[in-house]
């Protein structure tokens, strides 16, 4: 088979395509950083039997105009960038890396739980600011209690809550949520879990607590977002919900900005329903450099980064050779988000 690699892939996976007697050929966005169009992919990949992507548009110019049998994405949600409908129609499988990035984004989603309920980005900030310092010339003192112990000092006025004991809510219960309940637990916290999906023993194995929705929002002192959107989901948490909340919660989503209704978060945040807000994903990206959110100091804003961990590359590239050599051998990967095309393969 000849292969074309357009996503970030490690060369121990090129070595082990090889080995197994695979033409493989590398460029595009993970060589290069730069996106391929329409032309320039349908170029590229050639006379390729099987394309390895990240973020190049896969249309349905690009497979009527490539002889392509197998189509693999390095991502979790293949259909943001792959026609998978019309791939199905012209029997081709698209394979997908599941859970690829749980491990970073669960490491994440505690990094901004720290960040937000200790307040380490906004006191960062501020000494950086000149807030707290000792002013130029004068280098302090070598005594162990000096900084302003003041109500306006950073000791008074720049205080946390602790994890143990806290109750974080779990919105998705997939290998993203598994792995933060591990985190959560591991901090001596409670886990409640609304996932309509996971079964109660599923959950309550994880020795986590499965509940309705509502009961979440009312009991939880920290809620995260581990879910995709989809038709019954999109704006499942509105003003309703936030009225259930309790006052001061902590709301973290690094998963989609659209299981949130919009205006519903930033009035919550208005208001001072919540303490602290961290968000990875928003309803327009890039967020705009005068979006309000900058102006509240007790929100943590990054760039949708959640799940750049370095590991990753190397872990959807063994995900993918596997699942190719398993398929190019007469078997049938599990992580396929068509797996009717295998009723008429073609190989």
């Amino acid at each position: 088979m000849e292969i074309y690699i357009c996503a970030d892939f490690s060369q121990d996976g090129i070595e082990t395509l090889k080995a197994a007697g695979h033409t493989v050929r590398t460029g595009g966005w993970g060589y290069t950083s730069e996106i391929l169009n329409e032309e320039e992919l349908i170029k590229e990949i050639g006379n390729a039997d099987v394309l390895i992507v990240g973020y190049e548009e896969v249309t349905k110019k690009v497979i009527d105009q490539t002889r392509l049998k197998v189509i693999s994405s390095i991502r979790g949600g293949p259909r943001a960038n792959i026609d998978v409908d019309y791939a199905t129609k012209k029997g081709i499988p698209v394979f997908f890396t599941f859970g690829r990035e749980a491990l970073p984004v669960a490491d994440f989603t505690f990094g901004q739980i720290l960040t937000l309920t200790r307040k380490i980005a906004r006191a960062d900030e501020e000494l950086r600011r000149g807030v707290f310092t000792a002013p130029a010339g004068d280098f302090g003192s070598d005594k162990d209690v000096i900084w302003d112990m003041n109500a306006e000092g950073p000791w008074q006025s720049r205080k946390g809550i602790e994890m143990e004991g806290k109750t974080i809510g779990l919105v998705g219960f997939g290998t993203v949520g598994k792995q933060v309940a591990r985190r959560a637990l591991g901090f001596g916290m409670n886990v409640m879990v609304y996932d309509p999906y996971q079964k109660a023993e599923v959950i309550e194995a994880a020795d986590c607590q499965k509940v309705e929705l509502n009961e979440l929002l009312r009991n939880a002192d920290i809620i995260t977002f581990h879910a995709k959107v989809t038709d019954s989901n999109k704006g499942m948490i509105g003003k309703e919900q936030f009225d259930m909340m309790k006052d001061g919660v902590y709301l973290i989503n690094n998963a989609r900005a659209g299981l949130v209704k919009e205006e519903a978060l930033r009035e919550a945040l208005r208001s001072g329903k919540l303490g602290g807000l961290a968000l990875d994903v928003f309803h327009q990206e890039p967020i705009k450099r005068d979006d309000e959110y900058f102006s509240y100091p007790n929100v943590v804003l990054t760039p949708h980064i959640a799940g750049a961990g370095r590991d990753v590359i190397y872990l959807q590239s063994v995900m993918l050779v596997n699942d190719l050599l398993l398929y190019f051998a007469g078997g049938m990967p599990k992580p396929v988000v068509n797996p009717e095309v295998f009723q008429n393969m073609r190989r």
